[in-house]
Order: C-alpha cells, then sequence, then structure tokens
C-alpha cells in the first residue's frame, strides 16, 4: 500500500515511505515525495476528463464524509496492474489517498502506452482499455487487435462503460 495526504486546496503534503518505494518500482522517481510535496495532486493526472473525476471523488469524499474505494488499472508496456485507490477524508483540510497493488498479468507481446494529450486514440484511466479504430479494446485481453505496434500514442480518458459507471461521482 502506497499513500499521499492531499489538503482542501488539492496539495501534496506528504507521502509514505511506500510511496517512493512504487515510484521507485516504476521508474518515475520524479514522482517520489520530495519531487511531489506542495504540488497539486490534478498536476500529475493526464485528461481534463480524469482531472475532473478525481477532483468530483474528492469532493464527493469532502461533502459525505464516506470513503471510495475504485478499482482500476495502471499498466506497463510489460504487465497488467490491478490496482485499488481509496479516497478517505481524515479531517475537514486533510485526505488521505491510498493505492493499493491487487495482481498483475504479464501483457504478451509488451505494448508501450506513451500519453499524448492530441492522440486519436485514448486510454481509459480506469480500466485501462484503449480507444482503437474507434472501438474500446483491453489490451490484455485483445493485444493482437493492435498487430506489431510496440508503441500507442493515447491521451488519458475515461471509456463509455467507466464513465456510466461512476456518473454518480
Amino acid at each position: 500500500m502506497a499513500s499521499i495526504w492531499i489538503d482542501a486546496e488539492r496539495k501534496i503534503v506528504k507521502a509514505d515511505e511506500n510511496w517512493d518505494q512504487l515510484a521507485g518500482g516504476n521508474n518515475a522517481r520524479e514522482l517520489q515525495a520530495s519531487s511531489i510535496i506542495g504540488k497539486y495532486i490534478t498536476s500529475f493526472i493526464k485528461g481534463d476528463q480524469v482531472r475532473m473525476f478525481i477532483d468530483a471523488i474528492i469532493t464527493r469524499v469532502n461533502v459525505s464524509g464516506k470513503p471510495y474505494l475504485i478499482h482500476y488499472r495502471c499498466d506497463g508496456p510489460h504487465k497488467a496492474q490491478f490496482m485499488r485507490m481509496l479516497v478517505k477524508k481524515e479531517n475537514d483540510n486533510l485526505f488521505l489517498i491510498e493505492h493499493d497493488l491487487i495482481k498483475s498479468e504479464p501483457i504478451n507481446p509488451s505494448i508501450l502506452f506513451t500519453e499524448n494529450q492530441d492522440a486519436t486514440q485514448k486510454r481509459c484511466a480506469i480500466c485501462g482499455k484503449v480507444q482503437f479504430k474507434d472501438e474500446w479494446y483491453d489490451a490484455l485481453i485483445n493485444r493482437k487487435i493492435f498487430g506489431t505496434v510496440e508503441s500507442l500514442e493515447t491521451s488519458s480518458s475515461l471509456c463509455p462503460s467507466c464513465e456510466k459507471q461512476h456518473r454518480f461521482v
């Protein structure tokens, strides 16, 4: 479990040791605590739709006082990572955001998805499906759909299914 804490303004105020281990293990040293504390959490979230979704979750937790749990995918080029995120209000000015790795599975052959806000293909920030040729595909189950492509530029978004499922946020 890797945890960060944000204040009511959405600024990161603290990260635990596990956060740094997670960042290091994913070759994302730029996301270690020393680099993110004091910055807005939304500055690390790609795609306007995804930023608004995360902001809506935090607002919902703030207003209701109830934690919000969501399962999502965070894939690397060689593996699908099935994650869980919990957002919880600790007090009027502090929110805990926990990320847990539930399981991972290989993606074979591997494919590297790179973020490009101008890309025509979209990638769902929740389920990991990729919009490819106007359809949404799971890169783990339907890897062959992408052919011999080793990398694909995508922009972060929400697929219609996840958007509908989490509409109440």
